[in-house]
């Protein structure tokens, strides 16, 4: 898991999934401006962030308030960014997705597209919380 101090790159998630979203893209242009990342990185990275906390939101089960955080920091080997939830166990590399989106409701292709643009580093479970850590590619 990421131990840099990531403290002025960290957002709390908490039980409005919109305004966590938005809580989390907000992380992530001000870590790209401060961190001058070209515009294509910045702009998978604001993607994925998003991706991947609408997740949590529309698929995570909990069971009393949902919590969590996204912290985001760089490297030598990339930007890393690391999600936690309190929502029940799920690794998203075990995950074996449908050939077919979900046309209902318009999605069906975000953990693909996470799987696509990071490496996912780690997954565990500590303290109650899943945490995932991803490296952003290219």
């Amino acid at each position: 898991m990421i131990t840099r101090n990531l403290k002025p790159y960290r957002c709390e998630l908490g039980a409005s999934g919109p305004e966590s979203v938005h809580r989390a893209v907000e992380l992530v242009r001000g870590f790209c401006t401060d961190h001058s990342l070209a515009p294509a990185q910045s702009a998978k990275l604001a993607i994925l962030v998003e991706e991947a906390v609408t997740n949590i939101y529309e698929h995570g089960q909990v069971e009393g308030p949902r919590v969590g955080w996204v912290m985001l920091g760089g490297d030598a080997a990339g930007v890393h960014i690391c999600l936690a939830d309190n929502c029940a166990p799920f690794d998203p590399r075990s995950f074996v997705e449908s050939d077919q989106p979900n046309m209902e409701r318009g999605g069906g292709a975000g953990l693909s597209m996470i799987r696509a643009w990071a490496e996912i580093v780690d997954y565990r479970q500590e303290d109650g919380f899943n945490l995932l850590e991803l490296v952003l590619l290219g």
